[in-house]
């Protein structure tokens, strides 16, 4: 269904080019060819809501447990429990409201669907599991998953900033390995601030510009 409404997409400019060749100049007809393809990219490019989200929210449970292991309060572990809960809700229900506004599904947008659902379930696979490797392994394998998926989308949609992003998370998770397991907080942090959240805000101002 996805090839078929590229395709049709296509051939439509095309046909549009073809139709009008003798009105058309080479470089203007090379021009719509090259608008349509952006189009197709620009839909796709999400706004960076979820870059933004999560990785703000993660910051805040990493630094808040943090806090509270250095201030010696017990429990605070529990503002993971409480708020990732919370996010996948919120972000869910963003996602099927943005799902319902899309009216073309690109090539672009299966491969970004795919490289994050993979992520999904290998993060997911390494919280339940990786805790019987230590904290630490947990930890180190997450930073790589998170610069893994920001170094595949950014490459996808040729975006610089999550490239760059990401090896900062590729970065903090080899630091990781040398600091205390309550400094891993402050790493992990650091790590989605500049693979998730600069990045995030980053492509949010560059979907806009596009969508004026």
């Amino acid at each position: 269904m996805v090839y078929n409404i590229n395709y049709f997409i296509f051939v439509t400019y095309l046909y549009y080019i073809m139709t009008n060749e003798e009105t058309l100049k080479p470089e203007e007809s090379l021009t719509l060819i090259t608008n349509m393809m952006n189009t197709a990219k620009n839909k796709l490019a999400d706004d960076g809501f979820h870059l933004i989200f999560w990785g703000w929210l993660v910051i805040i449970c990493a630094l808040t447990h943090y806090a509270t292991l250095q201030m010696g309060i017990a429990l605070g572990e529990m503002v993971w429990t409480i708020l990732l809960p919370i996010g996948g809700i919120i972000s869910m229900i963003y996602g099927i409201k943005q799902g319902k506004k899309a009216k073309v599904k690109t090539y672009i947008d299966t491969y970004l669907a795919y490289t994050w659902g993979g992520f999904g379930i290998a993060m997911l696979i390494t919280i339940v599991f990786g805790y019987a490797h230590g904290i630490k392994a947990s930890y180190f394998f997450l930073m790589l998953l998170y610069g893994l998926a920001t170094f595949i989308s950014g490459g996808i949609l040729k975006f610089k900033p999550l490239i760059i992003g990401s090896l900062f998370s590729f970065s903090f998770a080899i630091l990781s390995v040398f600091v205390s397991e309550i400094d891993q907080f402050l790493c992990i942090s650091a790590a989605l601030l500049f693979s998730y959240v600069i990045p995030g805000h980053l492509l949010r101002a560059k979907y806009r510009s596009q969508s004026v």
